[in-house]
């Protein structure tokens, strides 16, 4: 699962008014490279919230297991706390927004409501949001 995808994903249950964003508790994460595109990645950033974006990337970030993370020249790359103003131009910032929100996958691991604690699996990168009859 991409962080992209992560970004727009919320707890539904049924008397949970804040499910966003949801944390991650990462087991296996993957990287994988794909083509770099500016423009589509500029285009990205107003149907992102940053803030879940950078606070996802910490909770990645903690993932012991990274596979493919040798191709990652100094790790992975990290965000400024907030949206840089220049972001259409800023080449080095799309680029590591690109890495961020198309090349870094977690494949194992839970995503967790903030507010009810309902955790959410993810197995070989997809995630299940299925809620139970008690929950809808």
């Amino acid at each position: 699962m991409r962080l992209l995808t992560h970004n727009l994903l919320q707890c539904n249950k049924k008397g949970v008014k804040n499910g966003y964003p949801l944390a991650i508790q990462a087991v296996s994460v993957k990287y994988e490279e794909s083509p770099y595109d500016k423009d589509f990645t500029s285009a990205m950033i107003p149907k992102l919230e940053y803030g879940a974006l950078v606070k996802a990337l910490g909770e990645l970030g903690k993932c012991p297991a990274l596979t493919g993370g040798e191709a990652l020249v100094g790790g992975v790359p990290q965000l400024p706390a907030t949206l840089p103003e220049d972001h259409a131009e800023n080449e080095d910032f799309l680029k590591k927004l690109h890495v961020i929100l198309f090349d870094l996958h977690l494949v194992e691991g839970k995503l967790v409501c903030p507010e009810s604690g309902r955790e959410f699996p993810v197995n070989d990168s997809i995630p299940n949001m299925l809620l139970n009859d008690d929950e809808v």
